[in-house]
């Protein structure tokens, strides 16, 4: 084929998308755009998101202030790839893969010693080469480690309105969960909150094991679904060369939301509330792509906005219908400065009964059935109107309600190490005398040894086994 046949003008610029006549492109090539046939100089890029009676629609990549009709269009017969490497951590990158910064000293003048090419939209890996999940993760946040028990190559999400604290909850977790390497994936966030949260991890102990993806809520559709695409492809180098990996992608709703700009603008007609077909489609595409392999695992948490807590949300419901567990975060709790706000009755992790022991499951189901009790007679208690002695398990429950809060409430910097003791001492209470169990006070965190930690993940691999 000539060289020229294969480039095109754009016979339509609207907003950030482009019509051309190209042929031989696919779907997610990436294609140069050059200031003309003239001058070779590539100003921008643009994507391939569908085509439309015979014209090639191009989602462009960066902004269109300053295109014209003479711009040429030259596809590279390749699709978004990006050098991975080990040198990727401690490092900041857009959504087009360029490093913008560092996250720490450390790492600011490291090279690439060596590096590999790969594609950003990878399939997920075939069920043949995963393993159960059997090994549980401590994140250091006592509400999920006792009575949310994640594992390795899980997938949770963190379900909240806006204002409970979902990134509050997702820094916790990063500054204290056990994992090699930790990625994470900004998308369609404020640039202030952005930069916020560059300031904040650039302070983090661990920022020379982070990696941090992004794109701000004035980037382009394409680049906002890139962005995730690019974080997930890194955490899956990262746990292809044996590591454990910490994924998190904030926020799923965005993403969607961009799928959603990206279909329509190529034609796509709307569906559920107003998303089409195709973005219900691409959800479980990205979503199934973390887990466990034999060496090496991605853990994910991915952040889900909701319009509100008691409407029904599509993406919403069909993430949750997707993943391992989903850890509620109440407005209401947040309200009450009760952080992290995790409402635990609303809140499952599907693999808990794989990732802890019988004792562990025991104690935690009592402890949920106290706070089962307390939302029970909230309004008795509101109105002054709850009698002590018709039940028993209601005043038991009344009892340790400042031990049951004390347990859940955490602090951002404090680094809430876990052991089997700790849920039991909440359980074990009763009328108002301590067991012989450790207690964990309404006013401190239950003071544990690290050792406390690898003793809690032994035992519960052993159960599981």
């Amino acid at each position: 084929m000539n060289l020229f046949d294969s480039c095109a003008h754009p016979s339509r610029i609207h907003g950030c998308l482009l019509e051309a006549p190209l042929h031989g492109v696919f779907i997610g090539e990436i294609c140069l755009i050059e200031r003309d046939l003239c001058q070779p100089e590539v100003i921008a890029k643009a994507q391939v998101v569908g085509f439309k009676e015979g014209q090639t629609i191009l989602s462009l990549i960066g902004r269109a202030q300053g295109l014209t009709r003479e711009v040429v269009i030259r596809p590279t017969g390749q699709p978004f790839v990006f050098e991975m490497g080990e040198h990727l951590a401690g490092k900041i990158y857009n959504a087009a893969g360029e490093e913008v910064g560092v996250l720490s000293n450390a790492t600011a003048s490291s090279e690439p010693l060596f590096t590999t090419l790969c594609r950003v939209d990878n399939p997920p890996v075939s069920v043949n080469l995963r393993r159960p999940v059997t090994t549980p993760l401590v994140t250091g946040v006592r509400a999920i480690d006792g009575l949310l028990t994640c594992g390795q190559g899980q997938r949770m999400g963190i379900f909240a309105a806006a204002g409970s604290g979902k990134t509050s909850l997702m820094s916790m977790i990063m500054n204290h969960a056990v994992a090699d390497i930790c990625v994470i994936a900004l998308i369609g966030e404020r640039g202030r909150e952005v930069t916020e949260f560059i300031h904040e991890l650039q302070t983090s102990p661990r920022a020379a094991q982070t990696i941090l993806v992004y794109a701000t809520s004035d980037s382009p559709a394409v680049e906002r679904c890139n962005a995730a695409l690019l974080a997930t492809a890194m955490a899956e180098y990262f746990r292809d060369q044996g590591k454990d990996v910490l994924l998190f992608v904030d926020s799923m709703t965005r993403y969607a939301r961009a799928l959603r700009d990206v279909a329509l603008a190529a034609g796509e007609l709307p569906a559920r509330r107003g998303y089409p077909a195709s973005v219900f489609e691409q959800l479980p595409l990205l979503l199934e792509r973390p887990g466990a392999l034999q060496h090496g695992s991605i853990t994910a948490f991915y952040t889900v906005l909701l319009e509100s807590e008691e409407e029904s949300d599509p993406i919403g419901d069909e993430i949750r219908s997707i993943i391992d567990g989903h850890i509620y975060l109440s407005a209401q709790l947040a309200g009450r400065g009760h952080y992290p706000a995790i409402d635990i009755l609303h809140s499952i992790s599907r693999v808990f009964s794989k990732v802890t022991t019988p004792q562990h499951r025991q104690d935690a189901a009592k402890t949920r059935d106290m706070l089962g009790r307390l939302a029970q007679i909230q309004l008795y208690l509101d109105l002054g109107e709850y009698q002590r002695g018709e039940n028993t398990d209601n005043d038991h429950a009344l009892d340790n309600r400042d031990v049951i809060e004390g347990f859940l409430q955490q602090a951002m910097e404090e680094p809430g190490e876990f052991s089997t003791s700790s849920i039991s001492s909440v359980s074990w209470q009763t009328d108002g005398k301590e067991s012989a169990e450790p207690h964990t006070t309404a006013t401190g965190a239950n003071q544990t040894r690290p050792a406390d930690i690898a003793a809690f993940a032994t035992d519960a691999t052993t159960a599981a086994a």
